[in-house]
């Protein structure tokens, strides 16, 4: 008897912070209603999987033996000409299931991602046009329009906390690291990827290969990071091609490593940690506030788009609208 009253009753997906809550039921449920509700349990799951997804959780809906996300990744790749790592981001944000989905579905969850108040304005774009790849994909018109996203100012580091670090800095090759991406500009992923004959100390310059836009360039080496450099190689005693290469692995710096040590060295001089990108950005900043020309610096930083270079290094700098504002704002 226990047997069967157990038998009879349907458990469903409890979803937590949300507003489609489907309860356990006694009695056997109309199977219509059963059938909508275990898909609005579903494309909750899917809100609440992304969620954990975007806080750092290890959640992918990637199926190595479909062969359908296989056909999809390797669009990605070939027509849509992204990396691997991008690929997959894209797939990671569709909901489990999505390839079977009818665009009906899809619609449903996209506006339950756009009225989730939980998401951030940025996640929800990167989620729009993942689901208009997947469109795309299957020749499925997709019309709407992208939301729009909150912009974020950039944290920005002041002289005084590079002259902090700089100062509590002891070993060769942190130093040699640290003076390279101040007086480069170079992107975390390039700058971790250098081999030791992408130096020429001769032309004092520095070949940059294996770019975000696919365009290799030539970056001037400034005296100071050349010192710290050779200071740094001479140490040195492996014959590992990369100039700054992992004491962990016989390979180059991850950008996670870089950006772990990066932290750790902001802990040790007492000051608020920054990422490896913020010394990027440090570098365009301190070059435009100094007086350099935009169109050099978008060289030199490898942008393919001068729009870009200008809104980020120009139009929104503070201290350079605090200047322009301080010079040109009239008296009364």
């Amino acid at each position: 008897m226990e047997k069967n009253k157990e038998k009879g009753k349907i458990n469903f997906f409890h979803i937590t912070h949300s507003r489609f809550l489907v309860k356990n039921e006694s009695r056997r449920p109309d199977l219509n209603q059963r059938s909508v509700d275990l898909q609005s349990a579903t494309i909750n799951m899917s809100l609440f999987n992304l969620k954990n997804n975007n806080r750092g959780g290890i959640m992918t809906y990637f199926d190595e033996n479909s062969q359908l996300e296989q056909d999809f990744r390797r669009y990605l790749r070939g027509t849509r000409r992204m990396k691997e790592t991008s690929a997959i981001g894209v797939m990671r944000r569709l909901p489990k299931g999505w390839m079977e989905w009818p665009i009906e579905r899809l619609e449903e969850y996209y506006f339950k991602v756009l009225d989730d108040s939980n998401l951030t304005s940025i996640s929800k774009r990167h989620i729009y046009y993942s689901i208009k790849h997947l469109c795309d994909f299957k020749g499925v018109k997709w019309d709407y329009k992208p939301p729009k996203y909150h912009l974020r100012r950039r944290q920005s580091v002041e002289p005084e906390q590079i002259f902090a670090l700089l100062d509590s800095i002891t070993d060769p090759r942190h130093m040699a690291l640290i003076l390279t991406h101040i007086y480069t500009g170079f992107r975390p992923g390039e700058i971790v990827n250098l081999k030791i004959q992408d130096v020429d100390f001769d032309k004092s310059e520095i070949v940059v290969k294996d770019t975000k836009t696919y365009h290799d360039r030539i970056i001037p080496l400034h005296k100071k990071p050349a010192m710290a450099i050779r200071r740094y190689l001479s140490t040195r005693k492996d014959n590992n091609p990369y100039l700054f290469y992992s004491k962990m692995e016989d390979g180059p710096l991850t950008t996670h490593g870089y950006r772990t040590l990066l932290k750790r060295l902001c802990i040790k001089a007492g000051i608020k940690p920054f990422t490896p990108y913020n010394l990027r950005h440090f570098f365009g900043t301190q070059f435009i506030e100094n007086g350099g020309d935009v169109m050099i610096l978008k060289e030199i930083l490898g942008h393919s788009n001068i729009m870009t270079t200008a809104s980020v290094y120009v139009h929104s700098n503070p201290r350079m609208i605090r200047k322009g504002y301080e010079k040109a704002c009239p008296e009364f």
